[in-house]
């Protein structure tokens, strides 16, 4: 019985089951131990060695290109810094945004406190009334934006936030998305919760760090390092910052680079990019149309990192690498001597134009030149921001303190009459008021549209009482109270917590609510400083030694002195000097004119050599990350400086068009060298009747040349006509402006200039071939493109596409590409429809309307000028465009002063700026004083 057990378990051991399951237990006893191991024996240091190990991805940014002008001047470099950013290391947890939201304002804090500025790109900012408004760049920028916050429904809740203010956007941020716990005030508020909405959209993205401020001092990146304990997260890193030489002369054609947006940073991806949300690239200008070019490749590195962020081991790495070179066509000497010379002619014309007296609305209209009171010119100073209401309140000088004394104890006053209309019955009626409350009465009128109180869309424009209040028929008290009857009225806007409130409460929180805002808005204040320094008040001295105390201009005794003196001739004797200087800037006043724009080109190549708006701004201030302040500044400017007119600044071209009703007539034998036709002074042919510049004189019997070298509106009304005129005999304006577009195609004027940056679309006539003929009608076109018109009529009809991009090198100056404009197509017309129009274009120098103006110059120019009409209460248009030498081009040039008056203005631009270009004139020339125009007596045509 034994031997049988010790042969069965014989058998069995020897049996490739029992082997196998042997083999099993063992490995499974492995196993166990492991996990045991794992888990019980030294489970610390496994835990602690699988947590800090882990992958981490290390961007670096790639260097971008330098942009240069034609002669290698460098316009646009890179310049080492450091920036302050932040990776969320913060565990998910109900605290987790009390944590980061009190490390974001401990670094700012820190950040602030040593001069530095916080950066970050959000789409709400804090407007000159103390309220917030959006800011967004686009509708696709708006949308992306509420999405993301809000989901695609757009609500939260019940709340349906798809037409939400900004006010009530940065409630639901505070309150609900970062709840932000905390007494900070608005500037404060608005950083934290950009910052922390920047590192929102970073979150999706590990390790990408988010930045707080760039070009940081020693000082801040030394309190980093130093408060690391209350900054987890927060570190320095060594970047780049964007810089531009010259910045003034050149931003809105350069541009500038920042912070890839969540539009952006789609867009380019979506275009087969490889972007991420750190990036940073072109905002506008070349930077922008660039992109591509100037844009480095961005280094990678995978490594292994513990819980200190030690590198453990590399997995992989890539270098970054820099970008390409762009050399523009552009010549920084002339770019340069070309503003000067344009900001000069603009403060000259705005100088002759500023009266020491009051203007009636009737002489402002019926003016052709619009003349500016002394006390308008004053209130531009406190409307455009160059002197500050709310530094005024800190009453650091006696007269600092005397205008503020002044002006709060007009508020109360108004206030007090204001309170009193509000809280009666029926309340003055609109048009029973004086100008003054008219203006109060539309100004609460907006703001309670504006704020939403006054629902925009809710609005009948066809509703009998709608009609009556803005025909000034009945008082804003009865307008208000119906309103409230219609439910046009916003309730939640007014914050109030009881939603079933009556009419007559409502009308009551809607009055306080008034009176409120009067005490805190800074427009409404300055409505109260304009009827003030109008009516006397406030002295035209006292604002001008404003400008001393609150460090707009240098102190200069002297002046200070003769302003205490508080008289009406110092006051305006002081600020013609000051604009003489450009201590203060037609761009400061922002009264007409107060810009213009340069576009110069060589002829026989497309190259643009010039392109100059004014005003401009400072692109440093906005590279890398946007200073919120300066932005503000330029967003509430007047003068517009962010909008570059060279490339948008559409306007009629006037007589600058006449070359084109010329080449139309004589191609298709309307006209002929010879013919004649008489002005009359009064075209009788359509009504009403348009009249020629001259009239009630007249030019007389005029054959085409004569009539380009004088301008002659009749003779070009005439031919309009007859351009229209049928087989039948009779007048049809489609079928002549059929025939102008032909020639205003051939010469380039139904595109784009072709220029590399951001462009509006011209727009050829559809009204009237009469008016269309002399460039009036519903003509628009900016002034590069006129400026590749001029160059096509100085060349012979090689309609050339404009460039700015001569040439694309590598870091070491090789050559990638070389840039070549493109012909789009060679004007047909004959040699004699040539030599006509470029013979009556000589004649406009030689014995045309502005024949005195180049008495001076030993150029000989072939040009046109013009002017376009937009508002009768305006001055016209003023543009010129020309080429030289005469014989054998090197030059075109287009020159456009908006509401500048007189064509005289701005052919001497142009004609200043071809002498500098082609050596008669010298820097010398460019830095004199501002002379006085003489556009008052000029001619219009």
């Amino acid at each position: 019985m034994i031997s049988d057990f010790f042969y069965t378990i014989y058998n069995i051991i020897k049996s490739r089951i029992f082997i196998v399951g042997a083999v099993l237990t063992v490995l499974f006893g492995v196993v166990l131990f492991r996990l045991f191991d794992l888990q019980i024996i030294n489970e610390s240091y496994y835990m602690n060695t699988y947590v800090q190990q882990a992958e981490k991805t290390v961007y670096t940014p790639g260097t971008r290109g330098n942009i240069y002008d034609t002669n290698g001047e460098l316009l646009a470099y890179n310049e080492l810094s450091y920036a302050v950013t932040f990776e969320d290391k913060i565990d998910s947890s109900d605290e987790k945004n009390g944590i980061l939201n009190e490390i974001v304002y401990n670094a700012i804090t820190i950040i602030e406190k040593y001069g530095d500025k916080v950066s970050y790109d959000f789409p709400i900012v804090i407007n000159s009334d103390g309220n917030y408004e959006f800011n967004f760049t686009s509708d696709a920028s708006r949308t992306l934006f509420m999405t993301n916050l809000f989901g695609k429904k757009m609500k939260k809740g019940n709340v349906d936030y798809s037409n939400a203010s900004a006010a009530e956007v940065m409630d639901y941020c505070v309150n609900s998305f970062f709840d932000l716990e905390g007494d900070y005030d608005m500037e404060m508020t608005l950083k934290i919760i950009a910052i922390r909405y920047n590192i929102f959209q970073n979150s999706y993205q590990k390790y990408v760090a988010t930045t707080i401020a760039t070009n940081i001092s020693k000082e801040t990146m030394t309190a980093i390092y130093e408060n690391e304990a209350i900054l987890t997260g927060v570190s320095v890193a060594e970047t780049t910052i964007r810089r531009y030489v010259d910045s003034e002369y050149f931003a809105p054609l350069i541009g500038y680079t920042g912070k890839i947006s969540e539009s952006e940073l789609q867009e380019y991806n979506d275009n087969g990019g490889d972007y991420i949300s750190s990036d940073y690239v072109g905002k506008s200008g070349i930077e922008s149309a660039m992109e591509d070019t100037l844009q480095g490749v961005r280094g990678e590195k995978k490594i292994f990192v513990d819980s200190t962020g030690k590198v453990l081991s590399t997995v992989s790495s890539t270098d970054s690498s820099v970008g390409k070179d762009v050399t523009l066509t552009i010549d920084k000497k002339l770019q340069i001597a070309t503003y000067k010379m344009l900001e000069k002619k603009i403060a000259s014309v705005l100088i002759s134009q500023i009266v020491n007296r009051d203007v009636s609305d009737k002489e402002q209209e019926d003016s052709d030149v619009h003349p500016i009171a002394a006390k308008t010119v004053y209130f531009q100073l406190i409307n455009n921001n160059v002197l500050s209401i709310k530094d005024l309140k800190k009453k650091r000088t006696n007269n600092e303190a005397k205008v503020y004394t002044k002006y709060s104890d007009a508020l109360k006053v108004v206030k007090s009459r204001l309170k009193k209309q509000l809280e009666s019955d029926k309340g003055e009626v609109y048009n029973d008021s004086s100008d003054e409350y008219k203006e109060y009465y539309d100004y609460i009128f907006d703001e309670l549209k504006s704020d939403n109180v006054l629902i925009s869309s809710s609005l009948d424009s066809s509703d009998a009482t709608y009609k009556k209040y803005i025909a000034g028929d009945i008082s804003i008290n009865e307008f208000i109270k119906y309103a409230i009857s219609k439910s046009w009225i916003n309730i939640s806007a007014l914050q109030i917590d009881n939603q079933y409130i009556t009419s007559d409460e409502t009308y009551k929180v809607i009055v306080n609510y008034i009176l409120d805002f009067i005490d805190n808005n800074a427009s409404f204040s300055k409505l109260i400083f304009k009827y003030k320094i109008n009516d006397g008040t406030i002295n035209g001295c006292e604002i001008c030694m404003l400008l001393y105390d609150q460090g707009v201009l240098e102190k200069d005794r002297d002046w200070y002195n003769k302003l205490s003196t508080y008289t009406s001739t110092e006051s305006y004797n002081f600020i013609i000097s000051q604009i003489k200087k450009l201590n203060i800037t037609p761009a400061q006043i922002a009264l007409d004119p107060c810009s213009g724009s340069v576009v110069v080109t060589n002829p026989n190549n497309g190259k643009v050599l010039a392109m100059v708006t004014y005003p401009s701004y400072d692109n440093n201030m906005l590279s890398g990350s946007v200073d919120a302040d300066y932005w503000a500044k330029l967003v509430d400017d007047l003068s517009s400086p962010l909008y570059n007119r060279a490339t948008q600044g559409l306007s009629a071209p006037g007589s600058t068009f006449k070359m084109v009703t010329a080449m139309t007539a004589l191609e298709n034998n309307t006209i002929t060298r010879y013919r004649t036709i008489v002005d009359k002074g009064e075209f009788d042919k359509i009504s009403p009747h348009p009249k020629c510049w001259i009239y009630p004189s007249a030019h007389g019997s005029l054959n085409v040349m004569q009539a380009i070298a004088q301008s002659c509106n009749g003779f070009f009304y005439e031919v309009g006509y007859e351009l229209g005129t049928t087989s039948s005999g009779k007048y049809d304006s489609a079928t002549g402006l059929k025939k102008l577009e032909v020639y205003a195609k051939e010469l380039g004027l139904d595109m784009k200039s072709g220029v590399e940056i951001t462009e509006s679309d011209p727009k050829f006539s559809t009204e009237s071939a009469v008016h269309s003929a002399i460039g009036q009608g519903s003509h628009s076109y900016a002034p590069v493109q006129l400026a590749r018109y001029i160059s096509t009529l100085a060349n012979g009809g090689k309609n050339y596409e404009l460039t700015l991009v001569d040439k694309i090198t590598d870091s070491s100056g090789n050559v990638i590409k070389k840039n070549k404009a493109k012909l789009s197509n060679t004007v047909n017309a004959s040699s004699e429809t040539w030599d006509i129009i470029h013979t009556g274009m000589r004649m406009v120098i030689t014995e045309g309307t502005i024949e005195k103006s180049f008495k001076d110059t030993d150029i000989a120019f072939a040009g046109k000028t013009g002017t376009a009409e937009e508002n009768s209460k305006r001055n016209a248009h003023s543009l010129f465009v020309a080429y030289a030498p005469y014989n054998k081009p090197k030059v075109a040039i287009s020159a456009v002063i908006p509401f500048g008056n007189s064509s005289h203005d701005s052919a001497e631009v142009a004609k200043d700026v071809v002498r500098y270009y082609l050596g008669e004139l010298t820097d010398d020339d460019v830095n004199k004083d501002v002379e006085s125009s003489s556009s008052t007596s000029a001619v219009r045509d």
